[in-house]
C-alpha cells in the first residue's frame, strides 16, 4: 500500500477517533473548511453544518460511539464498514425517545485532499436501526 492511502488511512482513524470523543477542535482541523458530506440526511456543507449535526446526534443518543469493522484505501479515498450504538434519549425520526440501546451498521467514503477531509459519502442501516427502536416491525419475510 502506497504511503498516500497509508497517510490518509491514519487521517480518517484520527476523525473517527474525534468523532467517538466529540472533539470538535480535533473535528475542525480534520475537516476541510469546505468539506460535504452526503448520505442519509442532508447534504452538509462545511465544517460548521458537520459539527452542528454531531451536536445534534449526541442530543439524540448522547453515548453513541463507532466502532471500525473495516478499512480500505485508494487513491485518495477511504471506505470505512462501521458498526455503531447508542441509547435513544432523544426524538428521532418523529420516534419520541425509548430509552433503548440500539446497534446498527454503515459504510462511509471519505476523500482527502490537501491532507483533510474533503468529502464524506454515508449510508447507514436506519431502517435497522428503527427496528431497535422498536418503531417499525422488522418485514415479515425477515421474521423467524
Amino acid at each position: 500500500m502506497s504511503a498516500t492511502a497509508e497517510s490518509n488511512k491514519k487521517l480518517v482513524r484520527e476523525y473517527l477517533n474525534a468523532f467517538n470523543d466529540r472533539d470538535r477542535e480535533r473535528l475542525s482541523e480534520l475537516l476541510a473548511e469546505d468539506a460535504v458530506e452526503h448520505g442519509i440526511h442532508e447534504e452538509l456543507r462545511g465544517t460548521d453544518e458537520i459539527l452542528e449535526f454531531l451536536d445534534r446526534y449526541v442530543e439524540v443518543f448522547p453515548d453513541y460511539s463507532g466502532e471500525t469493522e473495516a478499512m480500505v484505501a485508494d487513491g485518495d479515498t477511504v471506505a470505512v464498514r462501521y458498526t455503531v450504538s447508542g441509547t435513544h434519549k432523544g426524538e428521532y425520526l418523529d420516534v419520541e425517545p425509548t430509552g433503548y440501546r440500539a446497534e446498527w451498521t454503515g459504510m462511509a467514503f471519505y476523500r482527502v485532499e490537501g491532507g483533510e477531509i474533503a468529502e464524506a459519502w454515508i449510508e447507514e442501516d436506519r431502517l435497522g436501526l428503527l427496528e431497535h427502536l422498536e418503531a417499525v416491525d422488522p418485514p415479515a419475510h425477515l421474521r423467524i
